[in-house]
């Protein structure tokens, strides 16, 4: 059966099997709990932290997928304007990451020849019907799109050029696992308090006169009920 326990909580686990006599048994029962109490303690702190990097992070993968369906209506009313409409959204993009919004919208207004090459031809002021039909569509669709796509269009980039979606994964796995390495530590806590308590009531009084000061006190409490938690750890 796999274990979600981290390594140095699997390490002392496995040490409490080897203990040669009563006395090194129990201590290596107190060296399991109390790393067991800091480790979850810091696991809940950095539970913390890491649900809140998650959730600021899926604010961005939700501002992350509305943008991206204006990007495909923008994309799309290039295809009715360019030659290619890829490059002309590039060209977009290179202006988007490199000056304010207004002023880019602003080139935009000039014409449709700012983002790339226009469908048809144009002759001093002689047009070619296709090309009519690609500044018309520029006109009525292209510019609203870009309208409404280039005030957040430099985050959204960020996003992407930072992996967004694969970053967002990462950190649910991150989180996944310190959650069941918690929950692991916490359901078997229990378990391991009891295994401990039943070993300080076998030990003698010439096993409890070994034990150092701070192993002492932690058999006196375990011995009169009050449970395990040393001192330092609480």
């Amino acid at each position: 059966m796999s274990s979600n326990l981290p390594k140095n909580i699997e390490q002392l686990l496995q040490a409490t099997a080897k203990g040669s006599d009563r006395v090194e048994h129990f201590r290596a029962y107190v060296k399991l709990l109390d790393a067991a109490y800091r480790t979850t303690d810091k696991l809940g702190t950095e539970l913390r932290k890491q649900e809140r990097n998650y959730n600021k992070m899926k604010d961005d993968q939700a501002f992350f997928t509305r943008h991206r369906s204006k990007v495909d209506v923008l994309i799309k009313a290039m295809r009715d304007t360019y030659v290619n409409s890829t490059k002309a959204m590039r060209t977009l993009e290179d202006l988007a990451l490199n000056y304010p919004a207004q002023y880019v919208f602003d080139v935009c207004q000039l014409g449709s020849y700012r983002l790339g090459g226009v469908q048809g031809w144009s002759f001093l002021n002689l047009r070619s019907a296709s090309r009519l039909d690609a500044d018309q569509n520029y006109v009525n669709a292209v510019l609203p799109a870009i309208a409404a796509t280039l005030p957040d269009h430099r985050d959204y980039i960020e996003l992407r050029n930072a992996g967004i979606e694969d970053r967002l994964q990462a950190e649910l796995d991150k989180l996944n696992e310190m959650r069941k390495a918690k929950a692991e530590i916490d359901t078997t806590l229990p378990k391991w308090t009891d295994a401990m308590t039943a070993l300080a009531n076998e030990m003698r009084p010439e096993d409890v006169a070994r034990l150092n000061s701070q192993e002492q006190a932690v058999h006196e409490k375990l011995a009169s009920g009050a449970g395990f938690r040393l001192a330092n750890s609480a």
